[in-house]
């Protein structure tokens, strides 16, 4: 019998003797260092990420030396080379990277409720919003690296979205839906298609650990520019512990009352705006935050009456205040607005008019099951800016009368609701009703913006990984000053594919 029949035995028996005793080692070292935590919270994050990386480190040393004397046995014993490591093995490496990533950036949520972090959407944007203390959705921050040689961690997300566009009857704007830009006139044509990838977005998540919090840096854009598939910035901002610089949601929104839809408008009663200023939050009691800011103004006003125009300024910046209580089972906001609206008007022999606008808005989800609902409802005068269907109609303000050519708020109100129903854990649906009017003036145009509805249904299928498809219904109808109307259907197919994606969570039952 060869020499090396008989030593390999004995070699593979003493190998694994020592692999069995260094694993025990490993264990028991394990152990002792986890139990030799202190109890207490006075422990540092840098403390416990250098016990992890150790760790780490011992459990990378074993197995580079049980890979290296496994190959020379195979060598010995003329055996195949041995395979790269199991699935179990690599996937105990990124679980130990991924610890890596949540003991130092911070684990757990003190903040954001259940309800919150669970709830999803296909078109809204939730991620990019910026949230106390840049606590994340997901806490064990997937898809976040370390750039090499740094103390910098970064997420590349987004995701490419297709959406294929069939209107039955002329519809206003051809990639979303509008209320208020649909016809009230007779219009040329019947129907009209389309295939957007618009809607598609990258973004890029920078967070910073120190020693008592984490700094923020997000980019984001979309391809919703002015011409085509041109690029357009969403955010840019800065956020160090709770004070925010740079362009996001406005602080008088919800981010987590969207409703799960295709459509990337969304409803038209929806406050979804966003735009530069300087923010501060803080937590007045665990779960409950209040925060102010200072956000870029913008007078929205269109004279549409013969002899008179109107040029809108700024002279000062809006300032908005906001109220949030999150609960596991949902949330509850209440956001305050002050603003200025101005304008110079041509035409009468007055000055450049300002006057005080105002408003309020209150949002919410509840959980019910697996499902749940949104809700949101405002009111204000001279906040028309901030709704989807009313920006940009020049209804911030309006002329009274021809004698008297000062500026009016016009008062608004908005509000709308969705629910979110699970079929199966695959297959979802929601239904979706908006309504919006603005209280117009005696002097305004016939045609000016009065009132509108917005209706949805769909059903969203989740096949696999990170990949959604759906169809949509739409439905949404515009009444103008004068009682002139018109409405239009729509039809929506769409797929979207997220870049990242989190570990598969449990439903709520």
């Amino acid at each position: 019998m060869p020499d090396y029949q008989i030593v390999l035995p004995l070699l593979r028996e003493w190998i694994g003797a020592i692999s069995k005793k260094k694993i025990i080692y490993f264990v028991f070292s394990a152990i002792f260092v986890i139990c030799d935590l202190p109890a207490t919270q006075a422990q540092t994050q840098e403390s416990t990420s250098a016990q992890v990386e150790a760790l780490q480190k011992k459990l990378d040393s074993l197995q580079n030396q049980m890979t290296e004397v496994q190959a020379e046995i195979n060598k010995l014993s003329g055996a195949p080379p041995a395979a790269t490591p199991s699935n179990g093995t690599i996937d105990t490496q990124q679980a130990g990277r991924k610890t890596e990533v949540a003991t130092e950036l911070g684990t757990g949520q003190q903040n954001i409720g259940q309800a919150t972090t669970t709830y999803e959407t296909t078109s809204q944007d939730p991620v990019a919003a910026p949230r106390i203390d840049n606590e994340p959705l997901d806490p064990r921050y997937p898809g976040y690296f370390r750039l090499p040689g740094t103390r910098t961690f970064l997420k590349i997300g987004g995701y490419f979205k297709t959406d294929f566009i069939y209107d039955l009857k002329p519809a206003g704007d051809a990639e979303r839906f509008i209320p208020s830009s649909i016809p009230t006139s007779p219009q040329p044509g019947v129907n009209n298609a389309t295939v957007s990838i618009r809607p598609t977005r990258l973004n890029l998540d920078f967070l910073i650990p120190t020693e008592k919090f984490n700094v923020r840096f997000f980019l984001e854009g979309d391809l919703f520019g002015s011409n085509a598939t041109t690029p357009r910035l969403r955010h840019a901002y800065a956020q160090v512990k709770n004070l925010l610089i740079g362009q996001t949601f406005s602080n008088f929104m919800d981010p987590d009352t969207g409703p799960d839809q295709l459509d990337f408008q969304g409803p038209n009663a929806q406050l979804l705006i966003r735009t530069p200023q300087i923010r501060y939050g803080f937590k007045i009691r665990p779960k409950t935050t209040f925060t102010i800011a200072v956000e870029k103004p913008s007078s929205d006003i269109d004279v549409k009456v013969q002899g008179f125009t109107a040029q809108p300024n700024s002279p000062s910046p809006d300032g908005t205040l906001q109220l949030r209580r999150e609960m596991n089972s949902g949330h509850v906001q209440l956001a305050a607005l002050f603003r200025s609206v101005s304008g110079f008007v041509s035409g009468s022999s007055g000055p450049t008019d300002s006057v005080f606008a105002w408003g309020f808005n209150l949002t919410g989800s509840r959980k019910i099951g697996k499902d749940t609902t949104v809700y949101q409802v405002e009111y204000g005068n001279g906040i028309e800016r901030y709704l989807n269907d009313t920006s940009g109609t020049g209804s911030d303000a309006a002329l009274m009368s021809a004698s008297h050519p000062g500026l009016r708020p016009l008062p608004v109100v908005g509000a709308y609701g969705a629910y979110q129903h699970y079929w199966i854990p695959k297959v979802r649906s929601s239904v979706i009703y908006g309504f919006a009017q603005v209280q117009n003036t005696d002097f305004q145009s016939g045609t000016a913006f009065h009132q509108s509805n917005y209706a949805a249904g769909n059903l969203i299928w989740n096949p696999i990984g990170s990949l959604n498809v759906g169809a949509e219904f739409l439905y949404g109808w515009r009444v103008n000053k004068d009682g002139s109307s018109g409405n239009a259907p729509r039809i929506m197919l769409s797929a979207k594919y997220n870049f990242v994606r989190g570990p598969e969570t449990k439903k709520t039952k």
